[in-house]
């Protein structure tokens, strides 16, 4: 069974505009999940995201990039209501605001990898893991993700010569 990995915004947007340090392994990344050498999830935030940032550049563009993203073979999470209301408890014990939506996905749905270079609120998330078990196993929430790995682009390469 393939590892499981959840595609940050970010990593979309850098391989997008061809970030000059890390385009090149933000395209990689990407290729390897239409290769499926990973198991690759996304959300509906991602996508919000995702037109947010582009259309800052070029609303067409925005556009162009939300289209492709939706019909990219991967699973997109919808935003749900349990989601949310996990989100809120994810942020109440680490304030990592947006991120902790896409934490919540990544609980919710088993996923022990996070591809991303926003790596402060996610280390936050990471060194705080237990505390953040705890409060959610307290509101009645099941998640049986017990670990969260959180893989940079300059990380990306070494991340799968041990995953493979």
């Amino acid at each position: 069974m393939k590892i499981k990995a959840y595609i940050d915004t970010n990593i979309f947007i850098y391989a997008i505009v061809k970030h000059p340090l890390l385009g090149e392994t933000c395209t990689r990344i990407l290729r390897d999940m239409k290769n499926k050498v990973y198991e690759a999830y996304g959300s509906h935030l991602v996508a919000i995201e995702l037109m947010g940032a582009l259309s800052k550049i070029n609303p067409s563009s925005a556009k162009r990039a939300l289209k492709l993203y939706l019909a990219l073979d991967l699973t997109i999470v919808p935003l749900t209501e349990e989601v949310l209301t996990l989100a809120a408890t994810i942020n109440e014990v680490v304030n990592i605001k947006y991120d902790a939506v896409h934490a919540a996905i990544t609980m919710l749905n088993n996923i022990p990898v996070v591809i991303t270079n926003d790596r402060d609120d996610w280390l936050k998330l990471a060194e705080n893991f237990d505390k953040v078990l705890s409060k959610v196993s307290e509101e009645g929430y099941r998640v049986s993700l017990k670990d969260i790995k959180i893989v940079t682009p300059n990380l990306y390469l070494m991340w799968l010569s041990k995953t493979l």
